[in-house]
C-alpha cells in the first residue's frame, strides 16, 4: 500500500496520456448508451442555461472555464464537476439546453489532461456514467472531432480510477467511482481491462460499505440512500448490457432495500440522524423500486444500532448505538439516544438535520440539534480536528415488545467524566400509537445544570394550556405533558432543502429542595385532656404543622416485577389483553388536607360526565414507572432524596423476580411457540429473555417524565 501511494502521481500520469496521440485505438462512438433512470429540474436547467447555477437553494453565477474554486463549499464543488446536471438540462429539453450541455462538455474535454481536476475517482465515475447517459441529447449530433475528443476524455478519465482506486475513496463514494468504470466498460468493450479491473474491486467495496444487516457503515441513512442508488444504477448498465450479474451486488441490493426502507417515515422520506435530510419521498421510492423487486422491510437492524418500534398510525425511530467505527466516524452526530416521532404521514418531534453549509455541519453535531438530553458545556462524544471521534460512549439497549406495546431501556456513559453521571432514557410506546411516554435520569451525577431538548417539525403549531402543550398537525392534535419545568424556544430544521425556522420544547429538572436544619425542641406543658381548653400557643402551633405538611406524599407501592402474561381467554368471550401492571410511585392525599381540598380531590376521583378535552386519552395502561399526575396535567413532584424511585428496568426488566405466576405464563407461551412450529404455523413470539441491569447511583435530582398523547384526529 505505501508503495502505491509513492506511484500514485506517476500511475495517474500514465493513466492521462491521450490515445489520440497514438496510444490507443478511439472508436468513433460508445457501442452502448446508457439511461439514467433519475428524473432531472427544468428549474435548474433554465439557470443554467442563463450561466447561472442553483444548488441547495443558492443561486451562483457560472463563469467559463472554471471548474474548481476554494471559496466553493465541496457540495457544490462534486455537483458541479460531476455534471449530473446534465439530467436538469435534459428535462429541459429545448434546444438551447442542449447547445448549453455541449459547450459545457467541449470546455472541460479541452482542458490538457494535467489541469484536469481529477484526483477524487467518485467525481470522475459520476462524470463519466453522466456523459454517457446523455451521449444520445448532446453528442449524437455533434460534429466528428467533438465526438472523438469526448471518446478520448473517457478512456482517459476511466483509466484514473483504475490507477486511483481503491486507496483514494471510501463508502458509497467508491460505488460511484466503479459505476463510471462499468459505465465505460459497457460503451468500449474493445478494451476489456475496464470490465475486469471493475469485477476485481466491487466486492470488497460493497463489503466495506454494508454491514451485516444491511445498513451502512457510517449509520447515515443519507449514506444508505446513496448507495442503494448506485448499486441501482450498476444493475441497471448490467442488465442493459446483458452482462451476468454479479451474485454480491445482487445480494448487496435485498439486504440494503428493505434496510433503507425501515430508515423511511410515514411521509416517505429518511429519518435524520448522523448528518442525513429528508430526500425527496418519491425519488427514495423511485431508488427502492429500482434496487429491488422486493417491498420487504427490514424488522430491526441490530449492526446499524437504529430502532424501528411502530404501533397503530404511530412510529418510533430511535438511534440506539454508539457512533460508527474508526475511519466511517467523520460524519456522526452526538445524538445517541435521540429519536423522532411520526404520527400517519406527519413528523412531530426530529431531530435538526443536516448542512453542508460551513458552521452548521459542525453546529448540527451538537447534542443540542437532536431531541435528547444534553448540557451546554460538555458533549457525550469528542472529536480531533479531522471530524472523527476520538473517544466515543458506551451505549447499552433493552426493548421489549407485547401485545403491540414496547419498551426501550437505553443508557450512555458520554457525560459521566464531566460529571454528568450515567444518562438513561427510558421510553414507553402505547399498543394503539395513541400515547408516548418518556423518563429521563442522570444517575450519579454531580451536575442538574441539563436539559431535555424535544426539536418540532416546522409543520407543528403549538400552543400552551393549562396542563401541557398541544401539538396541531394537519390531522391530529397531540397534548405534551412533563411534571418538570418546560418552554417553548427557537429552534432550526434543516431536514429540507432550505433552512426553516421552527420550535422546540425544552425541559429543565426540579432541583431537590435544599436540607433544613431540624429547631431545636422547646419543653411545653400539655394541657390535660380533662382541662378542655387549648392554649393559644397550641392552636398556633397546630396551624403551623398543617402549613408545613405536604400536600401529596410518595408511598411505596409492593410491585411485581415480572412481564405479565396473557391469559387464555374463553373461546365465547373476546381476548382480554393484560399489561404490565403498574407499579409505579403513587401520589396519596394525606389526612391533613383541608375539607375543601377533600372535596375536590373527591370530586376529581370520580369519572367525570364528559372527557377533559385536554386530557390525555388512557386508551393503554402506562408502563411501571409512569406517574399518575401525567394523566391529569402536568404536576411537580415532590422529591423524596431517602427513597429510591422503583425504575421502568426494575419493574419490567428484571429476569430474576418473576413470580411464579409469570413464569407459568412464559412456559405457556413457550409451549405455544414450540407448538406452532411443529404443525408449520407462524410462531407465537416467546417473551425474550431480559439480562439483569447493573445497579445504578442515585440521581442528584428527579427524574424528568413526559407523556405525548393523542387528544383528537
Amino acid at each position: 500500500m505505501p508503495l502505491r501511494r509513492w506511484t500514485r502521481t506517476a500511475r495517474l500520469a500514465y493513466a492521462m496520456r491521450n490515445p489520440l496521440g497514438g496510444f490507443g485505438r478511439v472508436p468513433e462512438g460508445p457501442a452502448q448508451t446508457l439511461r439514467d433512470p433519475w428524473p432531472g429540474d427544468a428549474i435548474v436547467g433554465e439557470k443554467l442555461v442563463r450561466n447561472q447555477t442553483l444548488f441547495q437553494g443558492e443561486l451562483r453565477n457560472l463563469q467559463h472555464r472554471q471548474w474548481d474554486n476554494p471559496a466553493w463549499p465541496d457540495a457544490y464543488r462534486r455537483w458541479l464537476q460531476s455534471f449530473v446536471w446534465l439530467r436538469d438540462l435534459r428535462e429541459l429539453g429545448a434546444e438551447s439546453a442542449r447547445i448549453k450541455a455541449r459547450s459545457l462538455v467541449a470546455t472541460w474535454i479541452a482542458m490538457p489532461a494535467a489541469d484536469r481536476p481529477i484526483s477524487d475517482p467518485s467525481i470522475t465515475g459520476a462524470r463519466l456514467a453522466a456523459w454517457l447517459s446523455y451521449y444520445e441529447f448532446f453528442a449524437a449530433a455533434a460534429d466528428d472531432g467533438f465526438r472523438k475528443s469526448l471518446m478520448a476524455a473517457l478512456m482517459m478519465e476511466a483509466r484514473s480510477i483504475m490507477a486511483l482506486m481503491p486507496e483514494e475513496v471510501q463508502g458509497w463514494h467508491a460505488l460511484t467511482a466503479l459505476k463510471g468504470l462499468l459505465a465505460v466498460a459497457v460503451a468500449i468493450p474493445d478494451q476489456p481491462e475496464f470490465l475486469s479491473r471493475y469485477l476485481r474491486l466491487i466486492d470488497n467495496a460493497i463489503s466495506e460499505q454494508f454491514l451485516p444487516d444491511g445498513g451502512p457503515v457510517t449509520r447515515c441513512p443519507e449514506d444508505q440512500f446513496q448507495a442503494v442508488r448506485e448499486l441501482a444504477e450498476m444493475l441497471s448498465i448490467l442488465q442493459l448490457a446483458r452482462l451476468p450479474l454479479p451474485t454480491t451486488l445482487m445480494e448487496a441490493a435485498n439486504r440494503a432495500a428493505p434496510a433503507l426502507r425501515a430508515m423511511r417515515h410515514g411521509d416517505g422520506g429518511l429519518m435524520l440522524f448522523n448528518g442525513s435530510a429528508e430526500q425527496n419521498p418519491l425519488l427514495v421510492e423511485h431508488v427502492l423500486n429500482r434496487a429491488s423487486r422486493s417491498r420487504v422491510l427490514a424488522a430491526s437492524l441490530p449492526e446499524t444500532g437504529f430502532l424501528r418500534l411502530a404501533s397503530g398510525r404511530a412510529l418510533l425511530l430511535v438511534d440506539a448505538d454508539a457512533p460508527a467505527a474508526p475511519g466511517h466516524d467523520k460524519t456522526a452526530h452526538a445524538g445517541m439516544l435521540s429519536f423522532e416521532f411520526s404520527s400517519g404521514r406527519q413528523r412531530l418531534i426530529v431531530n435538526c438535520g443536516a448542512s453542508t453549509q460551513r458552521g452548521w455541519a459542525q453546529a448540527l453535531r451538537q447534542a443540542a440539534a437532536h431531541s435528547v438530553l444534553e448540557f451546554a458545556d460538555i458533549s457525550p462524544m469528542v472529536v480531533d480536528a479531522t471530524g472523527a471521534v476520538i473517544k466515543r460512549p458506551k451505549i447499552t439497549r433493552t426493548h421489549v415488545t407485547q401485545d403491540g406495546a414496547h419498551w426501550l431501556q437505553m443508557t450512555h456513559d458520554g457525560y459521566q467524566p464531566q460529571g454528568g453521571g450515567l444518562y438513561s432514557r427510558q421510553l414507553y410506546l402505547g399498543k394503539d400509537g395513541q400515547t408516548l411516554r418518556g423518563e429521563e435520569t442522570l444517575h450519579g451525577g454531580t451536575r442538574a445544570d441539563f436539559c431535555v431538548r424535544f426539536h418540532l417539525h416546522p409543520e407543528v403549531m403549538v400552543e400552551q394550556v393549562e396542563n401541557g402543550f398541544l401539538l396541531y398537525t394537519h390531522e391530529e392534535s397531540w397534548l405534551f405533558q412533563s411534571d418538570a419545568h418546560a418552554s417553548v424556544e427557537e429552534s432550526v430544521y434543516l431536514g429540507g432543502p432550505e433552512r426553516v425556522a421552527t420550535l422546540q420544547i425544552v425541559l429543565f429538572p426540579t432541583l431537590p429542595p435544599e436540607p433544613e436544619d431540624p429547631p431545636a425542641p422547646e419543653e411545653h406543658t400539655t394541657p390535660s385532656p380533662e382541662n378542655g381548653e387549648d392554649t393559644e400557643a397550641d392552636l398556633s402551633t397546630a396551624s403551623a404543622v398543617s402549613d408545613e405538611a405536604p400536600l401529596f406524599q410518595e408511598t411505596e407501592q409492593p410491585h411485581n416485577s415480572a412481564l405479565p402474561s396473557v391469559p387464555d381467554a374463553p373461546a365465547t368471550q373476546p381476548e382480554e389483553i393484560s399489561h404490565p401492571p403498574e407499579t409505579a410511585t403513587q401520589l396519596e392525599e394525606t389526612d391533613s388536607l383541608a375539607p375543601e381540598q377533600e372535596a375536590s380531590s373527591a370530586d376529581a376521583s370520580q369519572p367525570p360526565d364528559e372527557e377533559d378535552e385536554y386530557a390525555p386519552i388512557m386508551r393503554d395502561p402506562p408502563p411501571a414507572d409512569s406517574v399518575p399526575s401525567l394523566l391529569a396535567g402536568v404536576a411537580h413532584l415532590h422529591y423524596t432524596p431517602q427513597r429510591t424511585t422503583v425504575t421502568m428496568a426494575e419493574s419490567l426488566f428484571a429476569e430474576q423476580n418473576r413470580t411464579p405466576a409469570a413464569e407459568a405464563a412464559a412456559a405457556r407461551q413457550a409451549r405455544k411457540a414450540e407448538a406452532a412450529r411443529a404443525s408449520g404455523a407462524e410462531p407465537v413470539s416467546a417473551p425474550s429473555a431480559l439480562t439483569q441491569q447493573p445497579a445504578l447511583q442515585p440521581p442528584l435530582c428527579p427524574p424528568i417524565r413526559w407523556a405525548l398523547s393523542l387528544v383528537s384526529e
